[in-house]
């Protein structure tokens, strides 16, 4: 099956699953965040030090920097925790789209540091900054590296396994921090010979951050609007409607698919002889939806058409 389709069963079987299966789920989303926020505030410590020490006040200012991340891991945690909320009265399809709620809020942020970024590399090569480190910061510039990297992939894996779109915006927060501090590594040498290189490095990430950024908007506005269903999603349930009742030309079409993040909708028409009885076209239907139930764990809707009366045919009753 495509990927838009297989993100959709993905997503529906991960919350609809067995209470084993939403406990891993849990303790994998609790994982990544407590990762996230422990990660951060242990950088943040060891930037603050060396930025004392060595008198650096951007170091400093690169440490508050990180412990504001704390504050994106939360919203990704908070969202989490709503979209998981059971569907009540006002909600009957779950709450799964605060999802993509805090999704679009660490976007915000990503736009945030982009911007940051932007300026920062702006002003350094208007105003000809050059900037000194020390050995202390740039050793803490250097091990903050591997560590924001590293926090970045585990919160990618995490996102993938349980497809959270909003945990791998925050991975992309992490991310963005290591890039940073790749930048200011390598501008410290070629600094000497071109003064404008940190700024231009840092407005080369900020481009990318703003692509990522933008990405990650589209996405979540588009699963918002609401997306047709791929063509394989399309044609994975016009054969399902085939092959079930083989004798009849059930010309399945208008097929929707609703995707609410933890509850998968697909509505469809078919067209059945009007020979057949209410109770026969109504057991139809019931069946195709529970077969479409069982095969893709998806709930379904068939609306039920009459042939033209032009088409009628002595079409046996069907084996319902």
């Amino acid at each position: 099956m495509g990927k838009n389709a297989s993100k959709g069963m993905e997503m529906r079987t991960s919350s609809t699953g067995t209470t084993s299966d939403a406990m891993k789920e849990n303790r994998a989303m609790r994982s990544a965040i407590l990762v996230a926020i422990l990660g951060n505030v242990l950088l943040f410590g060891g930037k603050y030090v060396a930025g004392v020490i060595s008198g650096s006040v951007a170091i400093q200012a690169d440490a508050w920097h990180t412990l504001s991340d704390v504050l994106t891991s939360i919203i990704v945690i908070v969202g989490y925790r709503f979209a998981r909320k059971p569907a009540d009265h006002e909600h009957p399809f779950g709450h799964g789209r605060y999802e993509l709620v805090s999704t679009m809020l660490v976007g915000v942020f990503l736009f945030a540091v982009a911007a940051m970024f932007l300026r920062q590399g702006v002003m350094q090569i208007f105003e000809h900054t050059q900037i000194h480190y020390g050995q202390l910061a740039i050793w803490t510039i250097a091990l903050s590296i591997p560590v924001k990297e590293g926090m970045a992939q585990y919160a990618f894996h995490v996102a993938k396994r349980i497809n959270n779109p909003a945990l791998r915006a925050d991975g992309w927060h992490h991310r963005s921090d290591a890039l940073s501090s790749v930048a200011v590594l390598m501008g410290i040498p070629i600094e000497q010979w071109f003064w404008g290189m940190d700024g231009a490095l840092a407005i080369g990430i900020s481009l990318l951050i703003v692509a990522v950024a933008l990405r990650t908007f589209r996405k979540v506005s588009s699963a918002i609007a609401g997306e047709a269903p791929s063509k394989e999603l399309t044609q994975h349930i016009t054969d399902t409607v085939n092959e079930t009742f083989p004798a009849l030309n059930l010309q399945p079409h208008r097929i929707r698919w609703h995707n609410y993040i933890q509850h998968q909708e697909v509505t469809l028409h078919v067209v059945l002889p009007r020979n057949l009885t209410v109770g026969q076209a109504f057991g139809v239907a019931e069946r195709l939806e529970r077969v479409i139930r069982e095969k893709y764990n998806i709930s379904a809707t068939i609306r039920v058409e009459p042939t033209p009366p032009h088409e009628d045919a002595d079409i046996p009753d069907p084996e319902i």
